[in-house]
């Protein structure tokens, strides 16, 4: 999917080493946007580090300040399908850039990458609390799905809205 950056700005893979940026620029974006009992505000540079071993992920920017980022992780695809499939997880964009665009190019980027690494689709879980978010994931092909497998699930909340897409 060809979507186009908005000038003066780029997206690039991260590596092992932004662990720490990935998790500062997820903070920064969920804070005060996604409720306190989600499961990313557990997470560590330490254990994003590790999930980059088997996952990936991407960072937008903005000259050289990160604006947003998101990942994707290793997951069992649809029930029946042998295949291997990814979770895309922890996609935000700081209030300040919304609107702009940088979401689909951000969620292009990862399915980019994804689809590199021979994984035939994607599988989101939406939030209960983020309802507005399952026209966002529609608009890029995702749809309602009801046997999908997250990599983390949040004993604290109540099952999100699965979405999937295949390659």
């Amino acid at each position: 999917m060809a979507v186009e950056l908005p000038v003066g700005f780029h997206v690039r893979a991260a590596r092992r080493d932004d662990a720490a940026l990935l998790l500062d620029v997820m903070l920064r974006c969920w804070t005060g946007t996604v409720a306190e009992d989600s499961s990313a505000y557990r997470e560590t540079a330490d254990t994003i580090g590790e999930q980059l071993e088997r996952g990936g992920a991407a960072i937008a920017f903005e000259g050289d300040a990160a604006v947003g980022a998101g990942r994707y992780y290793p997951v069992p695809g649809p029930t029946g399908d042998p295949n291997d499939w990814v979770e895309i997880k922890r996609v935000g964009i700081l209030k300040s850039h919304r609107k702009q665009g940088l979401g689909p190019v951000l969620v292009a980027a990862l399915e980019d990458a994804a689809r590199r690494r021979n994984f035939a689709g994607v599988q989101i879980g939406v939030r209960h609390d983020q309802p507005r978010l399952i026209a966002f994931w529609s608009s890029l092909g995702y749809r309602l799905a009801d046997d999908v497998t997250l990599h983390t699930v949040n004993p604290l909340t109540p099952t999100p809205t699965f979405m999937r897409k295949r390659f």
